[in-house]
C-alpha cells in the first residue's frame, strides 16, 4: 500500500469521525432531524470511504 493512499484513507476516517461526533453533539441542541440525518450520512460515507481506500491497497 502506498503511503499516500494510507494517509488519505486515515484522513478521511478522521474527518468522518469528526463529522459524526459533531452530529451527536448537535443532536442535543435545537436542531431538526433532517439536517442531522444528512450530516450523519455525509460523515458515514467519509469514514467508510477511508476504510475502502485503505482496504483497496491490501488486495
Amino acid at each position: 500500500m502506498s503511503s499516500t493512499r494510507y494517509i488519505l484513507g486515515r484522513a478521511l476516517q478522521l474527518i468522518g469521525l469528526t463529522t459524526i461526533s459533531a452530529v451527536v453533539f448537535m443532536f442535543f441542541t435545537q436542531m431538526s432531524m433532517e439536517p442531522l440525518l444528512i450530516w450523519f450520512l455525509v460523515g458515514a460515507s467519509e469514514f467508510y470511504g477511508g476504510v475502502w481506500l485503505m482496504g483497496k491497497g491490501e488486495s
